[in-house]
C-alpha cells in the first residue's frame, strides 16, 4: 500500500467511527492510533452532551489519562465510572494506578482479586499474573516469570513479560530474548519485539554489534509498512540507536536528524514519565538532543562560512528544543509553553547582547556563543567532570558563606569565559545571558572570578532558559504602578505545613529531625515552632522600604491572603509583582510553592491568578520573588523561576537561588529599583549589576553570599 493512502486510512478511522454514530468510538480510535492530546480534545468536547456524565465515558477518560500520566485525574474519572455503574475492566486501570503511583500493597491486592477471579478472561488473569511478578521481591518474583513465560502466546503479554525481564530488579537478559523472540501478533507488535531485542544486544556490548544493528535494521524495514501514526515512537529509538551503533558517520547524523524530527512530531503525545516512574526527558530528550548537538558541531567545525553558519544554527535549535522540553517536563504539561513570549514577540538578540549556551558533552566542553551578528563556538580546555564538580562546589560554598569559593569560581572561569573573551571583546559585548544547564543552573554566574576581579564587574548578567522562550523587545515603562505583598509572619498556612504528609522534608528543616520527632510534641506545639522558625522579620523593612519607590497597593501579614493577592491581581495595571515570602523550589513544579499569610501559591495557582484579561492586555514587566530559595543541590530546581515567570506570563523573574540576608535584601531590592525606575531604558539587567555592586563594595557584604544569589531570569532590558 502506497505510503499516501496509509495516511488517508488512518485519518479515516476517526471519521468513519464518528459516522457510525458512536462518538467514544473515534476517542478510542484517536486513543489506539497514539493521538492522545486529540483523543483528550475530544473526550473534553463532549462533557456538555448527553454523554458527559457516562461511565463509558469516564472509563475512557481513565485509561487516558492513565496513559499520559495524569494519575490525579485517572483516579477521579476511575471513582467517577465506578460510581456510575462501569463494568469490572476496571479493575486492572485501578491495580495500574495504584502500581504508577508506588502503592504496591494496595495495587498486589488489586492484581491478586483479578488472578483468583475465574469470571475474568484468561489473558486478565496472565496479565495480573505478570504484574505480580513486578511486585514481589527479585528472587520470587522472577521465579515467577520464568513460571509463567510457557503458558504465555498472547503478543502483548510477551511484550510485557519482556519488559519487567530486562527491567531491575528482575533483570534476566536471556527470559526477555526468549519471549521477545515468540512474539507473533500484529505487525506493529513484532516490529516492538525486533526493537526491544535491538535494545537487549546493544546493552551486551560491542561484540553483538553487528546483531544489534541487523535487528535494527529489521525492525525499521517493518515499521515502514505501519501506518504513520504507529510508526512515531519506534522510529525515535530505533533511529537513535542506529547513530549509537555507527558513531561518527555521516549516517549517524541523518540517524539523529530523523529521531529529532520524529520525536517532535509526537512530543505533546509522549509521557512526562515512563511506567516505573522515571523522567522520559532525563532518559530520552536530553541525551538525544544533546548527541545530535554534538554531532552538528563537529560538522561545524569542518566547515567555514556561510555553511558553518547554518551548521550552528541548526546546533542552536536541536539546544532550544531540549530546552523547551525540559520545561514542559518540569511544568508536568508538554503544551504549557507554547505562548510564553507572547503573540508577536520577538527573540532577537539586541546589540550588545550575547547569548552564551555552555555544553557538558560526553567528552568535552563545548561553547556555543550568538549575538545580532551571528554564531560561533569555542572548545573549553576544562572536562565535564571538572565544570560539573567546580559548578557544585561553588554552589555550595556560596550558599554555605563558606571560603575557599575563589578557586572554584576561577576555574569555572577559566573553562566557560576565558575561551570566549577575546570573541565577546572585539564584539563590544555588554550583557552575557546564559543558556545554562544542569549544575551550572545553580552557580550564580556574576559570582565567577579571573583572579583579579568577578564577571559583576565586567560585564551584566541574565539568565534565560532559551532563547526561544525569551521575550527580548524593550518595554515601555512611562509609569511603573507595582503590587507588593509580603509576609513576615505567618498564619493559617503553617497549619497546613505542619499537618500534610508531603512537608514533612520541609518540618525537618526548619527543626530539625529530632525536634519533629520528640515525644510528646503535639501538632498544634509543631506548628508554634515551625511559625517561630518562618519569621522573617526584614520582610516589614523591605515593604516599607518598597513603598517609597513603588506606588501601587501593599498587602503585609494577615493582608497578604490567597484572596486578597487574587483581588488585587484581578484588578490588572500591574507592571511589577513583588512577592516577600518563603518560597521553595523543588525538583518539578508540584513541589514548588510561595507562601501566603492563610495558604500556598503554588505555581498552577499563580498562573491561574495571574490570568486576568487586564493581564493579558498588559503583561506583568517584572516579578520579584524575594526570600525564596531553590532546592539545595537540586540542579532542575532553578527551573521553577521560570517557571513562575511563565505560568504569570512574566517578562522577567528576579529571584534568589538561596536564602538571603535580611539587611542586604534591603539594601539591593532598594538600590534596583531606585536604578531601574529612574532609568528604565538601560534595563533590569544594568540596575541589578549597579546595586550588586553596592553591596560587593561594602566590606560587611563583599562576600558573594550577600550579592550573588540574586537571579534575574527572562527579558533583562
Amino acid at each position: 500500500m502506497a505510503r499516501g493512502a496509509r495516511v488517508l486510512l488512518l485519518l479515516a478511522l476517526p471519521l468513519l467511527a464518528a459516522a457510525s454514530g458512536d462518538p467514544l468510538a473515534e476517542v478510542r480510535a484517536l486513543i489506539e492510533s497514539g493521538r492522545l492530546h486529540q483523543a483528550s480534545a475530544r473526550l473534553q468536547a463532549l462533557t456538555s452532551g448527553p454523554l458527559a456524565q457516562g461511565a463509558e465515558q469516564q472509563a475512557l477518560r481513565a485509561r487516558l489519562t492513565l496513559q499520559l500520566g495524569r494519575l490525579d485525574e485517572a483516579e477521579a474519572a476511575l471513582l467517577e465510572a465506578e460510581r456510575l455503574g462501569a463494568g469490572g475492566s476496571l479493575r486492572a486501570q485501578r491495580a495500574e494506578l495504584a502500581q504508577r503511583r508506588g502503592q504496591g500493597e494496595l495495587a498486589r491486592t488489586q492484581w491478586q482479586a483479578l488472578q483468583q477471579d475465574d469470571s475474568v478472561p484468561l489473558l486478565e488473569r496472565q496479565r495480573a499474573n505478570l504484574e505480580l511478578a513486578a511486585l514481589e521481591e527479585p528472587g520470587p518474583g522472577l521465579a515467577r516469570l520464568r513460571a509463567t513465560e510457557p503458558g504465555l502466546s498472547d503478543a502483548a503479554l510477551l511484550l510485557r513479560l519482556a519488559e519487567l525481564a530486562q527491567a531491575a530488579p528482575l533483570a534476566d537478559p536471556q527470559l526477555a530474548e526468549r519471549a521477545l523472540r515468540r512474539v507473533r501478533g500484529t505487525s506493529l507488535q513484532r516490529a516492538q519485539a525486533l526493537q526491544a531485542q535491538a535494545a537487549l544486544v546493544e546493552a551486551s556490548g560491542p561484540a553483538r554489534r553487528e546483531e544489534a544493528l541487523r535487528l535494527n535494521r529489521e525492525a525499521l524495514a517493518l515499521v515502514d509498512t505501519l501506518p504513520d501514526a504507529q510508526q512515531a515512537e519506534l522510529r525515535v529509538l530505533l533511529d537513535w540507536r542506529a547513530a549509537r551503533l555507527e558513531p561518527g558517520t555521516p549516517s549517524a547524523l541523518a540517524s539523529l536528524q530523523r529521531a529529532v524530527a520524529q520525536l517532535e512530531t509526537v512530543r505533546d503525545d509522549w509521557p512526562l514519565n515512563d511506567e516505573t516512574g522515571r523522567s522520559t526527558h532525563q532518559s530520552l530528550f536530553q541525551p538525544l538532543y544533546l548527541q545530535l548537538a554534538d554531532a552538528l558541531l563537529r560538522r561545524a567545525d569542518g566547515a567555514q562560512g556561510e555553511e558553518r553558519q547554518a551548521w550552528l544554527r541548526r546546533t542552536r535549535d536541536a539546544l532550544e528544543q531540549l530546552y523547551q522540553a525540559e520545561l514542559q517536563d518540569y511544568l508536568g504539561d508538554r503544551c504549557e509553553v507554547d505562548a510564553v513570549k507572547g503573540e508577536g514577540a520577538s527573540s532577537a538578540l539586541p546589540a550588545g547582547s550575547a547569548a552564551i549556551y555552555p555544553l557538558l558533552l560526553a567528552d568535552r566542553v563545548a561553547l556555543l556563543v550568538e549575538d545580532a551578528k551571528g554564531l560561533d563556538s569555542f572548545a573549553s580546555a576544562a572536562s565535564p567532570q571538572a565544570v560539573h564538580e567546580a559548578a557544585m562546589v561553588l554552589a555550595k560554598r556560596l550558599r554555605d558563606r563558606a571560603p575557599g569559593y575563589l578557586s572554584a569560581a576561577r576555574s569555572l572561569h577559566d573553562a566557560l569565559v576565558q575561551p570566549i573573551a577575546s570573541w565577546l571583546a572585539a564584539r563590544g559585548t555588554q550583557t552575557l545571558v546564559w543558556v545554562n544547564d544542569g549544575p551550572l543552573r545553580l552557580v550564580p554566574m556574576a559570582a565567577l572570578y579571573d583572579g583579579e576581579r568577578h564577571l559583576l564587574d565586567r560585564y551584566q548578567t541574565a539568565n534565560v532558559l532559551g532563547m526561544s522562550m525569551t521575550n527580548t523587545q524593550t518595554a515601555r515603562m512611562e509609569r511603573v504602578q507595582a503590587l507588593v505583598a509580603g509576609a513576615g509572619r505567618f498564619g493559617a498556612v503553617v497549619d497546613r505545613l505542619a499537618s500534610e504528609t508531603w512537608a514533612q522534608p520541609l518540618r525537618r528543616q526548619l527543626l530539625g529531625a529530632a525536634a519533629e520527632a520528640e515525644p510528646g510534641a503535639t501538632r498544634s506545639l509543631q506548628a508554634q515552632r515551625m511559625r517561630e522558625a518562618l519569621e522573617l522579620p526584614g520582610v516589614a523593612e523591605e515593604v516599607k522600604t518598597l513603598q517609597r519607590l513603588l506606588p501601587g497597593p501593599v498587602l503585609q501579614d494577615a493582608r497578604f491572603t490567597v484572596q486578597g493577592f487574587s483581588g488585587q491581581v484581578q484588578k490588572g495595571g500591574h507592571r511589577v509583582v513583588h512577592i516577600a515570602s518563603h518560597g521553595v523550589f523543588g525538583g518539578s513544579a508540584a513541589t514548588s510553592f510561595l507562601m501566603a499569610y492563610d495558604d500556598l501559591l503554588t505555581l498552577p495557582n499563580l498562573q491561574n491568578l495571574l490570568q486576568s484579561e487586564s493581564t493579558r492586555r498588559q503583561p506583568i514587566e517584572l516579578l520579584t520573588l524575594s526570600a525564596c530559595q531553590t532546592a539545595e543541590g537540586n540542579e532542575r530546581a532553578p527551573l521553577g523561576l521560570s517557571g513562575a515567570a511563565l505560568k504569570a506570563r512574566a517578562r522577567s523573574v528576579l529571584g534568589t537561588l538561596w536564602p538571603v540576608d535580611d539587611a542586604a535584601t534591603v539594601q539591593l531590592m532598594s538600590a534596583f529599583y531606585a536604578g531601574w525606575t529612574a532609568r528604565p531604558e538601560l534595563g533590569k539587567a544594568a540596575a541589578l549589576r549597579e546595586a550588586q555592586r553596592t553591596l560587593l563594595r561594602q566590606a560587611d557584604t563583599r562576600h558573594p553570599y550577600y550579592w550573588a544569589p540574586f537571579a534575574l531570569i527572562g527579558n533583562w532590558q
